[in-house]
């Protein structure tokens, strides 16, 4: 679950302060007060619909008439009501970071079962946009249906598709698609409103092409090659135990180690050119030594 942290707490108090001790006199008070609605949603998908649907600026209104009362501000000696308008206006391209939750890791990501509705064989795509707001932000997607048909979807968002990459015949795409995006959760965006869809878009990556291809060609080589989920969607012992491996070893669990056990498991790569392990050399020089000394 995202919380509201104490640090927005804190802002959100100190703003309120402000509002108070400036007797609504200060020209920024309504964007302050529709900061602090802001400020007391959590910021995985609250935060961004209360601000993109308009309703941060109506909570704004409503509180700066109800403070007024409140104070007993008057105008020619009656209270000041103030009614709240629709203020709605367009909103700007706008991209936070996407707040993903404390339990929610590679690693869990990875160790979780596959639904079993889940499309077995689909497509991955990867597209930016020419306008200048998205500074060449990647949105990272997967389909089971044609890519032309997807990225005609996301066209009626207004903003067009040129199409970057999009490998197709992808196994297990879904969590493939997921995968890449814990490995690239450090760069990961959301577009905080669409109007045509009313929610934010979370999937966008503020990363370099090469990085994505990259990353994204790992995990389609390994899933295709390992095939580590079993029917039920659940992942394979040997994968298990080779991921604890690597836990245990503090080695990081990326897409570019699971193709390279999968190469040692093919024999194809040696597991010391893999991992720098004194127990496992010793282990090997013992062998190797036995081997000599029975020729």
């Amino acid at each position: 679950m995202v919380q509201i942290t104490p640090k927005d707490n804190q802002r959100a108090l100190q703003r309120a302060k402000g509002v108070l001790e400036s007797r609504l006199a200060a020209t920024s008070t309504l964007q302050d007060l529709a900061t602090i609605a802001e400020d007391c949603c959590c910021t995985r998908h609250h935060r961004n619909k209360i601000w993109g649907s308009g309703l941060a600026q109506e909570l704004a209104n409503r509180w700066q008439n109800e403070i007024r009362n409140d104070l007993g501000l008057t105008t020619d000696g009656r209270n000041l009501s103030v009614k709240t308008e629709d203020t709605k206006t367009s909103v700007p391209i706008t991209f936070a970071k996407h707040q993903v939750q404390k339990e929610e890791t590679l690693l869990s990501k990875l160790r979780s079962a596959i639904d079993p509705l889940a499309c077995k064989t689909g497509s991955l795509y990867f597209y930016t946009h020419a306008d200048d707001a998205f500074g060449g932000m990647i949105k990272i997607g997967y389909t089971s249906r044609t890519i032309d048909s997807r990225l005609h979807e996301w066209a009626e968002c207004g903003n067009g598709y040129p199409r970057l990459y999009s490998p197709s015949g992808v196994r297990h795409p879904e969590r493939v698609e997921l995968l890449i995006h814990f490995e690239l959760v450090e760069w990961w965006y959301a577009q905080r409103w669409c109007e045509r869809h009313h929610k934010a878009h979370i999937e966008w990556f503020k990363v370099d092409l090469d990085r994505v291809r990259t990353v994204a060609r790992f995990w389609c080589q390994w899933m295709q090659d390992a095939n580590p989920y079993d029917r039920r969607g659940r992942l394979k012992a040997l994968w298990v135990g080779y991921i604890q491996f690597l836990v245990q070893h503090d080695s990081p669990v990326t897409a570019a180690a699971m193709v390279q056990i999968q190469k040692i498991e093919e024999g194809t790569d040696e597991v010391y050119e893999f991992i720098d392990d004194k127990a496992l050399r010793k282990k090997q020089d013992a062998v190797v030594k036995e081997e000599v000394e029975e020729e």
